[in-house]
C-alpha cells in the first residue's frame, strides 16, 4: 500500500461519513404542515440519530484506523530497510568501479551512532503514529460536530428564506461538503482533509526513515559526502541546493572536517527537506561520481517554473472537482444537484485542458538498445505521469507529443486494450529509429519519430499510433493464452503470429489482387509473408473507418 492508497482509505471513510450522515438526515424529514414544518420534533429525531451515528462511527472505525496505522507503520520500516539495502549496492558498485576511499567498519565503531538512529527511526515511527491516531480522531469529532450544527443552522436557514426543506438543508451543510471534513489544522491556519494530510505525512516519514537507512549505511562504510540529485522540477525551497555537494552530518555522521562542501544540516535550516518534499539526495563518490553540476540555464529555470504552475493550476482544479463532486452527490436539492453537476463537468473539463500542451520537462537518464548494435540516451518527461521518453537527440514541442500520446491512449481504448497495460512511449528521432513507429513486444514498448502528427508525412493523423496498438492487440492475445514472449522466443512468437493473421485475413478475402486497397505498405508486406502487418494496416485504415475493400 503506497502513499496513494492509504490517501484513498482515508478519502473512503470521508466520504462513508458524510454519506451516512446525509442518509439519516434524508430518511427523517421534517414534517409540512399548513403552519410550515415541524422543527422541533424533526430536531429531536436528528439528535438521536446522531447520538446512533457517534456510536456506530465509534464502533467501526477504530478498527478500520488501525488497519490503516499498522500498514504506514510497516511502510516506513520497508522504507527505511529499502534505503540501507540500497545504499550498499550503490557503494559496493562504487568499489567495484575503482573507488578506494572507504572501507566497512561494523556497527561497533560507532555503536552509539548507530542506537541513536534506531531511537530516531522509532521516534520518527511513534511521532507520525501518534500525528495519525490525533487526525483520525479529529475527523470523528468533526463529522458529529457538523451533524449538529446542520441540525440547527436547517431552521436558521428555512426562516431566513430557503423556501423548502431541501433548500435549508443544502444550505447548511454546504460548506462542509465544499471544504469535505477538513479536520487536520497546520501551524498557518490551513486546513487539510485527512486524506491529504495523511499522504504528506506518509511521504515525509517514508523520506526521511529511507534517509536513516542511507545514512546508516554511509556510516558503517565511512563516507559522507552526498550530492543532491538535480531533476528538471525541484521543489522551489529545494533548488538553491539541487546539484550541490554536502556533508552529511544529519543521516551519516559527517563532520565539517570531511571535506570543502557545506554541511546537511544548514541547508535543511535553510528549507531543504520540507514536509512532502519531492527532492532527494545520492551518495557523492569523488572520482568516481560525476562532477557536480549545480547550474541552470535560463531555460531550465523556466522550464521548472512552468512545470510548477501548470501543476498548481492542475491540483487547483482537482479540488475544485472534488468540491462540487460532493455538493452534488448530497445536496437535496434538485436544482442545486443539477447546477453543482454543471460546476463539476467545467472543472473536469479544465482538468483535461490543463492536461494538454504540458511542457516538455526532461527528468532522469538512461540508455535503451533501440538495436542490437545501437544504443540511445533518452529522458523521462516529468511532465506525464505516465511513463514517457524522448531521445536527447530529439527536439519535439509540446503539442506534437500530446498528440502522440492522447492518440496512443485512444488507440488503446478503441482496440480495447486497458490502460493500466499502457506501454512505455520512446521517441525517438527519425535517424535513430528508422521507421515511423515500432512496437516491442517483449518489453511492452511502442517507439515514435515525432514527425508522425505532420499529415502530409504520414497520410492520415494518429495512423502509427493505432497500427502499432494494433500490434500490442496482437501481442495481449498470445500473452492471454499463456505466452511469455522473450528475446529467445520472439521468433517463434512471430511465426505463430502470421500463421493466425493469415487465417484472419483469409477470411476477410484479402489477397494478392486487393491488398493493395488498403496500402502499398500492406502489398509490400503481404508479398513478405508478414501478415501481422497487413491485419494491422487492414484494422487500422480500413476497419476502424467503417469501410470495406
Amino acid at each position: 500500500m503506497s502513499d496513494y492508497d492509504i490517501g484513498e482509505a482515508f478519502a473512503k471513510i470521508e466520504d462513508e461519513l458524510i454519506a451516512s450522515m446525509m442518509r439519516n438526515i434524508d430518511r427523517h424529514r421534517a414534517e409540512e404542515t399548513k403552519e410550515g414544518y415541524e422543527w422541533s420534533m424533526w430536531q429531536t429525531e436528528q439528535l438521536q440519530a446522531l447520538e446512533k451515528y457517534k456510536k456506530e462511527n465509534a464502533r467501526k472505525y477504530p478498527g478500520k484506523f488501525k488497519d490503516i496505522n499498522d500498514r504506514i507503520s510497516a511502510l516506513i520500516s520497508i522504507a527505511h530497510d529499502e534505503g540501507r539495502m540500497k545504499q550498499e549496492e550503490a557503494i559496493l558498485k562504487a568499489i567495484r568501479n575503482g573507488f578506494r576511499g572507504t572501507k566497512k567498519r561494523g556497527k561497533g565503531i560507532d555503536g552509539e551512532f548507530f542506537r541513536l538512529s534506531e531511537r530516531k527511526l522509532e521516534a520518527l515511527i511513534n511521532a507520525t503514529m501518534n500525528d495519525m491516531q490525533n487526525a483520525e480522531t479529529a475527523i470523528l469529532r468533526m463529522a458529529n460536530d457538523k451533524y449538529r450544527s446542520t441540525i440547527f443552522n436547517a431552521q436558521v436557514y428555512y426562516n431566513t428564506g430557503a423556501g423548502t426543506f431541501e433548500k435549508a438543508v443544502d444550505m447548511a451543510t454546504k460548506d462542509m461538503l465544499a471544504a469535505g471534513l477538513n479536520c487536520v489544522q497546520y501551524k498557518n491556519g490551513a486546513r487539510h482533509r485527512l486524506e491529504d494530510y495523511a499522504g504528506m505525512a506518509l511521504r515525509t516519514a517514508s523520506t526521511r526513515a529511507k534517509l536513516y537507512g542511507e545514512g546508516e549505511m554511509r556510516q558503517e562504510w565511512g563516507v559522507h559526502t552526498v550530492i543532491m540529485n538535480k531533476r528538471a522540477n525541484p521543489c522551489p525551497k529545494c533548488l538553491p541546493f539541487v546539484g550541490k555537494v554536502m556533508i552529511d552530518d544529519v543521516w551519516s555522521g559527517g563532520k565539517a572536517s570531511d571535506g570543502p562542501y557545506p554541511l546537511m544540516s544548514s541547508a535543511i535550516a535553510a528549507g531543504l527537506y520540507h514536509p512532502n518534499c519531492k527532492d532527494m539526495h545520492t551518495t557523492f563518490f569523488p572520482g568516481i561520481s560525476d562532477a557536480p553540476d549545480d547550474t541552470w540555464t535560463p531555460a531550465e529555470l523556466e522550464d521548472v517554473q512552468m512545470f510548477n504552475e501548470t501543476e498548481a493550476r492542475q491540483q487547483y482544479a482537482e479540488r475544485q472537482e472534488e468540491k462540487f463532486g460532493r455538493l452534488a452527490k448530497y445536496s437535496m436539492d434538485p436544482e442545486n444537484k443539477k447546477r453543482y453537476e454543471v460546476r463539476r463537468q467545467q472543472w473536469k473539463k479544465q482538468l483535461s485542458d490543463n492536461q494538454e500542451y504540458r511542457p516538455i520537462v526532461r527528468g532522469d537518464s538512461k540508455i535503451i538498445e533501440v538495436e542490437p548494435d545501437k544504443k540511445v540516451d533518452v529522458k523521462k518527461i516529468n511532465s506525464y505521469k505516465e511513463n514517457i521518453y524522448v531521445s536527447d537527440n530529439e527536439v519535439i514541442k509540446p503539442r506534437a507529443l500530446h498528440e502522440i500520446y492522447t492518440n496512443t491512449v485512444k488507440a488503446l481504448k478503441k482496440w480495447d486494450i486497458s490502460k493500466d497495460r499502457m506501454p512505455e512511449i520512446r521517441i525517438l528521432s527519425k535517424e535513430e529509429l528508422k521507421a515511423y513507429g515500432k512496437y516491442d513486444a517483449v518489453n511492452n514498448v511502442v517507439y515514435y519519430i515525432s514527425e508522425i502528427v505532420n499529415k502530409e508525412i504520414v497520410g492520415q493523423k494518429g495512423v502509427t499510433e493505432y497500427h502499432e496498438m494494433w500490434h500490442m492487440k496482437q501481442a495481449e492475445k498470445f500473452r492471454s493464452k499463456g505466452w511469455n514472449i522473450t528475446k529467445e522466443n520472439y521468433g517463434k512468437y512471430i511465426r505463430e503470429l502470421n500463421k493466425e493473421c493469415k487465417k484472419t485475413i483469409d477470411a476477410l478475402g484479402i489477397n494478392k489482387y486487393n491488398v493493395d486497397k488498403i496500402s502499398d505498405y500492406a502489398k509490400k508486406m503481404f508479398e513478405y509473408g508478414r501478415y501481422d502487418e497487413v491485419e494491422a494496416e487492414y484494422m487500422t485504415i480500413i476497419k476502424s473507418k467503417g469501410k470495406e475493400l
